[in-house]
């Protein structure tokens, strides 16, 4: 089967691509006057464990994006209470003033945030029209809190824990399908801890 050859559709294209969920991260930032500055952005990923390497998509368009060149930031995971925060590095203020933590040295930080991880920068790459902009960690810290998450266009809490889900499924008397298994799986990783053995799931 070949690809379709007629041009996608943006509008469609973002609603599929929303149907991806993802946390929401504020990227922290001094500017070349040294002052503290921010950006909301939910495409935020993991990259490299040796080195410890994250990225972030920037826009062009994006003041963001000159002021991360060869740049330190921070990537602060935004907690499920700060959908203020998150509007307000969108370009839409909250009421009062933001809360920063100034550090010795490195870039500013947010506080109340779920995790933060302080970056030296480390390549960037080109995004079409976002700019990649990779970061190796220096430091790092976390709390036990619940993520804001992006999904759908809209802002959300996290929902259900997997091991909360019933152990035992069945639909009229009858055992579900072969993805109760997979849950069970799941279910031993979770309760067992994560041994380095990847499961086949």
């Amino acid at each position: 089967m070949t690809a379709m050859s007629t041009p996608l559709n943006p509008k469609r294209l973002r609603t599929v691509l929303g149907e991806f969920s993802t946390g929401v991260t504020v990227v922290t930032y001094r500017d070349a006057d040294g002052q503290p500055r921010g950006a909301t952005m939910n495409s935020f990923t993991s990259v490299s464990m040796d080195p410890p390497l994250v990225l972030v998509s920037v826009a062009r368009r994006a003041k963001a994006c000159a002021g991360l060149a060869d740049n330190e930031f921070t990537v602060n995971v935004l907690s499920a209470n700060q959908l203020d925060v998150a509007l307000h590095f969108a370009g839409k203020p909250k009421n009062g003033p933001i809360s920063w933590h100034e550090p010795e040295s490195g870039p500013p930080r947010l506080t109340g945030a779920a995790a933060w991880l302080q970056c030296r920068p480390w390549r960037t790459y080109d995004g079409g029209d976002h700019v990649l902009v990779l970061g190796q960690v220096e430091c790092h810290d976390a709390r036990r809190l619940d993520p804001l998450i992006f999904h759908r266009g809209e802002f959300r809490r996290s929902g259900l824990k997997l091991p909360q889900l019933p152990r035992t499924v069945t639909f009229g008397g009858a055992p579900a399908g072969e993805w109760v298994g997979r849950v069970h799986d799941l279910h031993a990783l979770s309760d067992a801890g994560n041994s380095g053995e990847p499961l086949d799931i």
